[in-house]
């Protein structure tokens, strides 16, 4: 699922300063980001632990678009703005009317709203924010730097923004999150891990899953068996507190739940890994990647996260990566 970062004056909880940018949050941005299948966060809305500068500067150069709220002429905000242009990353600009642009930026398009009863009811502003993400959407999400070249560098390859990096799961998104992945892929869908149990427990996820496959949608799910030799290695029940005994139990469980579902359906393939090693739990679809290391030392949802776009290097050796074990581990004839 896309990505925006709300850059916006925040102010002390029940000030009047939070109190509209909540408003604009949640009555002009939020609908707007819902319509387009994007979803909003604003830096106070971020859950992980760690620094919250870093993990602005990450949003901002990894998200696929940010929205900077001008009005008030926070100091922060012109900061985290210039950041963003800096980067060359796509940026939709708002401001209260009756307030103007300081001369630097006074060229810069922007969506000049108000919080009036009939204005939030007919979604004028939402519409205007709605316009500009489908012309980034036509351009490809690609922005030009008021400097020409962006003079900053995220997870770039070929001058296209490829990686978002979470420090773990949980802060990639609950299970809608990745249900999302999902519900917009078309042509591919693939998932490899040890056992994925979270899929199943996603609400939903065997009816979408199979109305997917049954649309058209590739889907091949791999898994790992217990006769592989290297389960056993993989698992550090001192460190991480997790049971060899349990885990199999789980992938044995997870294995008659998708041999059931590919047997519904003929485009759901599901394998299990008796040859090879696994050493990440990944997600593919038509526009994306997730790569999730597998660490010895760290429980799965301890571990970190890359989300990647279609296109990137990184992307490519997802797909490689499951290919391998995917032909690997194909039934004997």
């Amino acid at each position: 699922m896309r990505r925006c970062f709300v850059i916006s004056p925040i102010g002390p909880e029940g000030s009047a300063v939070r109190e509209h940018a909540d408003d604009v949050f949640d009555y002009i941005i939020q609908p707007a980001m819902a319509e387009c299948g994007i979803a909003a966060f604003r830096s106070d809305h971020l859950q992980e632990p760690g620094k919250i500068t870093e993990q602005m500067f990450r949003e901002i150069l990894n998200d696929d678009l940010s929205i900077a709220i001008l009005t008030g002429h926070n100091p922060n905000v012109f900061y985290e703005l210039a950041v963003a242009h800096a980067a060359g990353r796509p940026v939709i600009v708002l401001l209260q009317k009756g307030e103007s642009l300081p001369f630097d930026i006074g060229d810069i398009r922007c969506v000049q709203y108000d919080l009036k009863p009939r204005s939030l009811f007919e979604k004028t502003y939402v519409q205007q924010i709605v316009a500009h993400v489908r012309a980034l959407e036509a351009n490809g999400w690609q922005a030009r730097s008021p400097f020409g070249q962006p003079v900053l560098r995220g997870g770039e390859r070929d001058g296209v923004n490829a990686f978002s990096y979470y420090v773990n799961g949980n802060a990639f998104g609950t299970p809608d999150t990745w249900q999302q992945l999902l519900r917009d892929t078309k042509g591919v869908f693939e998932i490899l891990g040890i056992h994925l149990g979270p899929w199943r427990g996603g609400k939903g996820f065997s009816e979408l899953v199979t109305q997917k496959a049954a649309e058209g949608c590739a889907v091949r799910v791999l898994i790992m068996h217990p006769d592989n030799p290297t389960l056993a290695h993989m698992i550090n029940e001192t460190l991480t507190e997790v049971d060899l005994d349990d885990v199999t139990r789980e992938i044995n469980e997870m294995a008659k739940y998708f041999a059931r579902l590919a047997a519904k359906e003929p485009n759901l393939a599901f394998r299990q890994i008796v040859r090879g090693t696994l050493h990440c739990q990944t997600t593919r679809t038509d526009d994306f990647g997730v790569y999730l290391p597998y660490l010895y030392s760290r429980r799965r949802r301890h571990c970190p996260l890359w989300q990647c776009k279609a296109g990137s290097a990184m992307y490519e050796v997802i797909a490689e990566e499951f290919e391998g074990l995917w032909r690997m581990n194909a039934p004997a004839a």
